[in-house]
């Protein structure tokens, strides 16, 4: 039982993450291989998730930490504009 449950918990943590990343792609407008290439040296890396691939969680960390920092970005630019 243990093992079902472990296994059902990392799809999901997989599937919520592969939603974030697909999420800040639309939002921010960037293309899936520039994302890849920017954020982890990968420009097949969102086709791999796509595909059903899984990060490692060094990987899920940077990928989320770029996603911050690009979002704060954003946000700032966002900002000046309407002040």
């Amino acid at each position: 039982m243990t093992n079902m449950t472990n296994m059902t918990t990392t799809t999901t943590m997989t599937n919520q993450f592969r939603a974030r990343v697909e999420a800040f792609l639309k939002s921010s407008g960037f293309k899936p291989t520039e994302f890849g290439r920017q954020s982890v040296g990968d420009p097949s890396f969102v086709l791999g998730l796509r595909r059903g691939g899984s990060p490692t969680l060094a990987t899920a960390d940077r990928v989320l930490d770029f996603i911050a920092e690009n979002e704060a970005t954003a946000k700032r630019r966002a900002n000046r504009r309407s002040a």
